[in-house]
């Protein structure tokens, strides 16, 4: 998978890095090489790039999920403690992954717990810092981390000024929390009642607040799990218009799953927001990435669940947060060319697309001279069952348990080490490193 498109040929990697690409181009290396991989029958796809996950909680077994599925650079939110400000949060989740506990690369987007308390210093810091972005929430008033509408405008200010783009978590919270009190004294709870209080209008009204307030701003914007048809349209009206620079994403499962998996017995182990969606919204997430309204496909994987508000759903075992790092990149190849989508249009959500949101291409999301070693060898034939465990990412739980998937990752390398292979992790894997966004003229640390 090349810039161009798909090319049969060979890639030499040398000291972590491509250096050539094309019919042949491997022979004269061919004696001298520490590997000749025989690829034959399979494609060579760029290394994933997750632009959406919460791995921090366990930074080590996370990342062995992502390199079994072909994941090799995650971008991971920074994770506050209660209290805890902007900045020294991420100078804490910077600290982790210096620490070398990952095995695969990982970079950083901010994670805003105070939105109307983040100062145009605490953004220029956070730059300095290496954050590629800042995230803010407009939803989750009961946890005290809604942005008010002159909170984003403020941070989304700072972040023009900065050179970073805000990512904007959108669904309307005060709404939210009307209708959960309406819930309560209906006395309705659990996970259907849970996705009846976040409906898709009120996705759809917080997609065109941040939108507007990104024109009035000039800030790049970042639109996290679009969930619903209006919020597309939304999206596609503004890029039309021409006014906002935007970045769209989707989440693998609101691509895979609808709705009515809030009936089974596993619902409350499927509660993410915005939530789960009918097959009409459903659809309109899978037409968006094949038309290129997508720029994105995250996994939005939790290493660690948080409890969900109790007024909603007071079970003990309802909890927010969904696995999925390792499972991102089969199982979206498998759905997408079951479905006729190219695999060029999947291979840029997958890699391209979330490097170059951030600011990590071209060293990251491509296969051509000078880019990172980051390959993923992906042999389409070999059909597999989805267990609870089968990327060993140690939560013991998979949303896509007993989903048949089409094509197996046979090989991943990280800067021309072998990570994994065949399903195991090599006994030696290359360690990961910190990335930063590439306005940082050494590309990492």
């Amino acid at each position: 998978m090349t810039p161009e498109g798909v090319r049969t040929g060979d890639v030499v990697v040398a000291d972590g890095v491509v250096r050539a690409v094309g019919p042949d181009v491997g022979a004269p290396y061919a004696a001298g090489a520490r590997e000749v991989v025989d690829a034959a029958g399979c494609y060579l796809l760029p290394g994933g790039v997750d632009p959406h996950c919460h791995l921090m909680a366990d930074l080590g077994q996370a990342s062995i999920a992502a390199a079994l599925g072909g994941t090799t650079t995650a971008l991971s939110f920074s994770l506050p403690r209660e209290g805890e400000e902007t900045v020294s949060a991420f100078q804490r989740a910077r600290a982790q992954v210096t620490g070398g506990e990952s095995l695969i690369d990982i970079g950083l987007h901010a994670m805003c717990y105070q939105p109307n308390e983040l100062t145009g210093a605490d953004v220029a810091r956070l730059t300095e810092l290496g954050a590629d972005a800042v995230k803010v929430f407009l939803a989750y008033p009961e946890l005290g981390i809604m942005a008010t509408g002159d909170g984003l405008h403020r941070v989304m200010t700072a972040a023009k000024r900065a050179g970073i783009p805000v990512q904007v978590h959108c669904e309307d919270g005060e709404l939210i929390e009307a209708l959960v009190e309406e819930a309560a004294e209906g006395s309705r709870s659990g996970p259907v009642a849970f996705a009846e209080v976040r409906p898709p209008v009120l996705e759809e009204v917080a997609v065109y607040r941040a939108l507007a307030i990104a024109e009035l701003t000039g800030s790049r914007v970042y639109i996290t799990h679009l969930s619903s048809t209006g919020a597309i349209g939304h999206v596609r009206r503004a890029r039309a218009g021409g006014h906002v620079e935007i970045g769209a994403e989707a989440c693998l499962h609101h691509l895979l799953l609808s709705v009515d998996e809030y009936t089974s017995p596993a619902a409350g182990e499927l509660l993410v927001a915005p939530p789960l969606r009918t097959s009409e919204h459903v659809d309109a997430v899978g037409q968006a990435l094949a038309d290129g309204t997508l720029d994105t496909v995250g996994s939005d994987h939790s290493q660690q669940r948080t409890a969900v508000d109790e007024r909603i759903c007071p079970c003990r075992d309802a909890e927010y947060g969904i696995a999925g790092i390792g499972a991102r990149l089969p199982l979206l190849l498998s759905w997408g060319l079951a479905r006729g989508i190219p695999i060029e249009r999947l291979s840029h959500v997958l890699s391209t697309g979330p490097a170059d949101s951030f600011g990590y291409g071209p060293a990251k999301g491509r296969i051509a001279p000078g880019s990172d070693g980051d390959l993923v060898v992906w042999d389409p034939e070999p059909e597999w069952t989805v267990d609870a465990d089968s990327f060993r990412d140690g939560t013991g739980t998979s949303p896509y348990e007993g989903r048949r998937v089409k094509g197996r990752v046979r090989l991943v390398s990280l800067r021309g080490r072998v990570l994994a292979r065949d399903g195991e992790m090599a006994s030696t894997p290359e360690r990961g490193r910190l990335v930063v966004p590439r306005r940082d003229t050494s590309g990492h640390e």
